[in-house]
């Protein structure tokens, strides 16, 4: 079984779910975390897919053009990170034009799809139609089971197709006491090394496996923001200062694929 590297290529702010009116006034920090990923991926020679944020392509394109230089997958993250339960069908495919229109400089087109905050729930599935009539051939947006913003419980963990010809590969996760547990971001900077090595492992001995990571979380100097709800604050911003020597030890144990060579696009 193969193990894919995915990156949600946001700032610092976007998984913070800070208003977009707030964006301005906030210090731009993602070339930090964007030169330390890909100076650990280029030294283990690993490519990823990376799923780009419109309104962040849009203000660094040079960035974007480093990526896939390196040789690593562009796939979408929307434009403007929404949490895709709260908007209806026309701004959705707004969002997708606009990034299309981005991405046509450098390349045709998509072939992946991520929603932020993995918000593709049960009651919008009718996303991923707008992602099929959109030309997009997989999405993995999809968390199975539960978090404490989206997930569909009892949802299939393997890749597979869906009705409408879509590929998913959804959120690779792991049950520990009554939780679900997601293989990367803030779960991997809370558990203990070995453990969330143990258990990867384990689920590559079944099935295809991704790992999903942010820029922002080797900027361990981010700002905080005060006032926000209180454990997405945890989530972000906790354990941030070893996550880099945990990525470190994390692609010296494993070898990683991009998402279009696990789907044999």
């Amino acid at each position: 079984m193969k193990l894919c590297f995915t990156v949600d290529w946001e700032d610092w702010y976007h998984g913070l779910y800070m208003p977009a009116d707030s964006w301005a006034a906030l210090e731009r920090r993602i070339k930090i975390g964007h030169y330390r990923l890909l100076e650990i991926l280029s030294k283990h020679n690993i490519k990823a897919t990376y799923f780009l944020l419109g309104v962040v392509m849009e203000e660094f394109p040079e960035l974007v053009k480093e990526i896939k230089d390196a040789g690593h997958e562009l796939a979408c993250h929307t434009y403007s990170h929404p949490f895709l339960s709260k908007i209806g069908i026309d701004e959705f495919r707004d969002e997708i034009k606009k990034c299309k229109a981005l991405v046509r400089v450098l390349q045709d087109n998509y072939y992946g799809f991520r929603a932020p905050f993995f918000s593709i729930k049960k009651e919008n599935l009718w996303t991923l139609d707008i992602l099929k009539e959109e030309g997009f051939i997989y999405d993995s947006s999809i968390f199975p089971g539960n978090t404490f913003r989206s997930g569909i419980k009892g949802f299939e963990k393997k890749m597979h197709i869906l009705p409408n010809g879509l590929l998913e590969f959804p959120i690779t996760n792991f049950s520990l006491l009554n939780f679900d547990i997601g293989v990367g971001g803030a779960y991997c900077r809370i558990l203990p090394y070995n453990y969330f090595k143990k258990k990867l492992k384990q689920i590559i001995n079944e099935r295809d496996a991704l790992f999903y990571f942010h820029p922002w979380e080797l900027d361990e100097k981010q700002p905080y923001i005060k006032g926000l709800n209180g454990r997405a604050v945890h989530t972000h911003y906790c354990n941030l200062r070893p996550a880099q020597r945990k990525l470190e030890r994390l692609v010296n144990d494993f070898e990683f694929h991009p998402l279009q060579d696990i789907l044999a696009l």
